[in-house]
């Protein structure tokens, strides 16, 4: 069985097509004619007709389980006013299927309805099933153009996907946040709507907003009154309840049940309840959380919906990520082709704030079967999804405690401000490298620190063995001179401040050498704006420092000032060299004599930032 509850290996693009008549619920057609598995009709013909009241223009989906296996069939139908048109299929193609009745209800406006819609069935039914993305139906006398899902390595994208746009037209992204908690934590869920299609559509999009977990208990996305009772049934479950079932079911359910009303964008549920679920997860990926559902619902709202894509998928998928991506490291060889996988390891390995949350998710059905996919796939039993790849960049990314953070910042709200998204980006990959610098610890490679900086990239695959800084220092272009050398006190940055240097941190290296500093001093981004700090030289390969580069002038014969501005007054301009890494020669600083004021040392910042070649 495979943890979706979809087959695998189908043959066949839909099992049978169906027309039953509305008034006496007579089946007025099957394809093929020989179709006989009693069990699927008989289900078919009841979930067509989850009410009592008469259902016109509706479309909407169900899903049959089968009793042994717990795979999932999956019903597509369209209530006209006599008649209903309804399509079984093992594939989970609802935008497929959508599309496909919405040409067959067209057809039944011209005369030569039952040649064209035999067309269309023969050459679905005979032929293998399509492929992912654009497909053209050639049915001799129809010929129509349909887009095929991807069920397996795609992810829901808006507006093509049906289902996860109309939940996120309904609900706000407060609701939909602990409607997310809910499914992580297998709670009791009810969607309730007077709308049919709305209902199941809200169903199918909650159970996909966990993946690549999938729900492994009751799931109806839409509730036949026949059923009603499993809404007391004391297990996890999903279920979509017509609003005219409301009352009944409301003296059935009990107590712990989250509530979504899909119409009126209200959930329902004890405070006990939500703030238990709450309580475990860490603030950071709380607020980041809904600062990123908040920022795709302003893209919709706004003329840049197009750029919603499947953002909002990948947004929970990467908070899995956050929260288990690094599981990993927790998996051991049984023999020479299994592995195991150590829960108790991978709970000890997990931050302090996430261990209760993951200790609770070490017990919920999903995640159990959802290790159990990820290890076939280490196994190569099963292709790497868009989660081994996620976290795969996580488990290789130099900094993973702002990894869910900078996704968002990067994906969702450049979007919306490119200019803020760009200061944050910064502002995070600075922190983290000032940070390390003042625990003693080793960062990355040069290469992945000036990427960090200039482009505020957090991708970058940190090496297996990190390289002191004190080692590639001198590599990295326009780094601070407080960095460079320790006799120079870091300036003194308020928030603002610091927030506004690492803005424009590109801005200031992209201007000429001899612009920088008088762009600090107007921007007043340091404290030491009365500091005169000449540019250092550019060292291009070729050019020592004592030599004048091509395009540059010299001042009187003496080479361009270094931005360092000397501690003590020296009586002449020493020429210094500094110790270089191996394999690199050392090149000579020119310390020109200025009348600098004296500048106060800080020795606690400067115990902090401790960065002696020695």
């Amino acid at each position: 069985m495979t943890i979706s509850r979809v087959r695998d290996n189908i043959s066949k693009t839909f099992e049978c097509y169906l027309e039953i008549n509305s008034e006496d619920k007579t089946v007025i057609k099957t394809y093929p004619s020989d179709y006989t598995n009693e069990e699927i009709l008989k289900n078919a013909i009841n979930f067509c007709f989850p009410l009592s009241a008469k259902i016109e223009n509706q479309y909407f989906s169900f899903t049959i389980t089968n009793s042994l296996e717990s795979l999932f069939t999956f019903g597509y139908t369209y209530h006209s006013t006599t008649t209903v048109f309804c399509f079984i299929s093992y594939f989970p193609w609802h935008d497929f299927f959508h599309q496909l009745l919405t040409t067959i209800r067209n057809l039944r406006n011209i005369k030569q309805y039952k040649d064209s819609l035999e067309d269309i069935l023969d050459s679905l039914y005979t032929q293998p099933p399509p492929r992912p993305g654009p497909f053209y139906l050639d049915a001799r006398s129809i010929k129509c153009n349909l887009q095929v899902p991807d069920h397996i390595a795609g992810l829901p994208s808006v507006p093509e996907n049906r289902n996860i746009t109309k939940l996120l037209e309904s609900i706000t992204g407060k609701c939909l946040f602990t409607l997310y908690i809910a499914l992580l934590n297998e709670r009791r869920i009810l969607l309730v709507s007077s709308s049919l299609d709305l209902l199941s559509a809200g169903v199918y999009a909650a159970r996909d907003l966990i993946y690549p977990m999938y729900w492994q208990h009751v799931f109806i996305p839409v509730l036949p009154e026949a059923l009603l009772d499993y809404v007391a049934a004391p297990m996890p479950l999903l279920i979509g309840l017509h609003r005219s079932m409301y009352k009944r079911a409301q003296m059935l359910w009990g107590e712990e049940i989250v509530l979504v009303d899909l119409d009126s964008d209200e959930m329902l549920a004890p405070p006990s309840l939500i703030s238990e679920d709450m309580k475990f997860l860490p603030a950071s990926i709380r607020n980041s959380l809904c600062e990123g559902i908040n920022g795709v619902k302003k893209l919709m709202e706004s003329e840049q919906q197009n750029k919603v894509s499947n953002k909002i998928s990948k947004l929970f998928c990467v908070t899995l990520v956050a929260l288990v991506g690094n599981y990993r490291g927790s998996c051991r060889f049984q023999n020479s082709k299994t592995f195991n996988f150590d829960s108790d390891h991978f709970l000890e390995s997990r931050p302090q704030n996430l261990q209760e949350f993951i200790s609770k998710l070490l017990r919920c059905q999903h995640f159990t079967e959802f290790i159990e996919e990820r290890l076939q796939i280490l196994q190569g039993k099963k292709a790497r999804d868009i989660y081994e790849e996620l976290s795969l960049d996580f488990y290789n990314t130099g900094n993973t405690k702002h990894y869910l953070k900078s996704w968002i910042n990067d994906e969702i709200m450049k979007e919306l401000n490119p200019e803020l998204a760009l200061l944050k980006t910064g502002a995070f990959a600075f922190q983290d490298m000032i940070q390390d610098l003042n625990r003693g610890t080793t960062i990355s490679t040069p290469r992945h620190i000036h990427t960090n900086i200039v482009a505020g990239s957090l991708s970058r695959t940190a090496p297996p063995k990190p390289i002191p800084f004190h080692q590639y220092k001198h590599t990295i272009p326009n780094l601070p001179d407080f960095l460079i050398d320790p006799s120079i006190p870091p300036p003194t940055i308020d928030d603002k401040i610091f927030n506004l240097l690492i803005g424009n941190y590109d801005k200031i290296s992209s201007l000429p050498s001899n612009h920088q500093e008088d762009f600090v001093r107007t921007h007043s981004l340091v404290s030491r704006s009365s500091v005169s700090r000449p540019q250092r030289p550019s060292h291009k390969p070729g050019h020592s420092s004592g030599q004048p580069v091509p395009g540059q002038t010299s001042n009187s014969g003496v080479a361009q000032a270094s931005l360092r501005p000397s501690v003590s007054s020296p009586t002449s301009s020493p020429s210094v060299t500094r110790p270089r890494p191996p394999g690199r020669p050392s090149r000579p600083v020119s310390l020109v004599k200025e009348e600098i004021p004296t500048v106060p040392p800080q020795p606690a910042v400067g115990q902090l930032i401790s960065l002696d070649d020695n």
